[in-house]
């Protein structure tokens, strides 16, 4: 999708936890929200189904970008899981399971994001000017609830590809032509979901690129980006 208008609010909480999907009996966190996570969120203050939230913002028909606007920061909390499949269990210390849980803290992303869908596009926005949602929103698990600060609508002008410029936000490793140290950075490169259908299977993986402590980066682009008139903001969807 090419956006002509966006809106752009941040997400905020204290911590966050985005399973990596490799892990088992000792979650990891990726160190940001993947895209289907991010769709999650936007369906939760929509309202829309969880079943037919995945494919309601598919990449052909929903643009989103993700700018880290706090450094990833991460610790690990011990969690004492209980096997419940009867009353039993629950006081049996046997059936107990001490487990490292790696969680994100501290957490705030700017969020950009634009659909073709007129009317789900408008109630977005009435929402988030109202501050409300119509379920609770939470950073990956449910006992991690998150808020929202509300930026406003901002135009988007189109930045020709193969031009040196400084990406504020993630922005998938297909699209980098060039990359241009000019700084030392703290860069991170991981594949993660990006898009799931509506019965949670993930059909896209993508490989992206960030800086761990919100900084841009400077690239050569394969592909067109776009400044966010008004807050200067220069944007890749992933």
């Amino acid at each position: 999708m090419i956006p002509d208008k966006i809106l752009c609010f941040e997400l905020f909480g204290d911590y966050a936890q985005f399973r990596k999907f490799f892990t088992n009996m000792s979650p990891l966190s990726f160190s940001i929200p993947p895209r289907t996570v991010l769709t999650g969120i936007i369906g939760a203050i929509l309202g829309i189904d969880k079943l037919k939230n995945p494919e309601t913002f598919s990449g052909q028909n929903s643009f989103i970008a993700l700018r880290l606007m706090s450094p990833v920061k991460k610790t690990k909390i011990a969690h004492n899981y209980l096997k419940t499949s009867s009353l039993k269990q629950v006081y049996d210390f046997a059936e107990h399971k001490p487990t490292n849980v790696e969680f994100l803290t501290n957490v705030r992303y700017r969020i950009y994001f634009s659909c073709e869908d007129a009317g789900w596009y408008q109630k977005l926005k009435g929402l988030l000017e109202a501050h409300q949602s119509v379920y609770s929103i939470c950073l990956g698990i449910s006992g991690c609830l998150a808020n929202y600060e509300y930026l406003g609508e901002y135009a988007l002008t189109a930045l020709p590809p193969k031009q040196k410029l400084w990406m504020n936000t993630v922005i998938p490793m297909s699209s980098v032509d060039e990359l241009i140290l000019d700084s030392p950075l703290k860069l991170q490169k991981v594949v993660m979901p990006t898009i799931m259908n509506n019965q949670r299977e993930v059909t896209k993986y993508e490989e992206v690129l960030f800086e761990l402590m919100g900084e841009p980066i400077s690239l050569i682009s394969k592909d067109s980006s776009y400044l966010v008139e008004g807050l200067q903001d220069t944007i890749r969807g992933f």
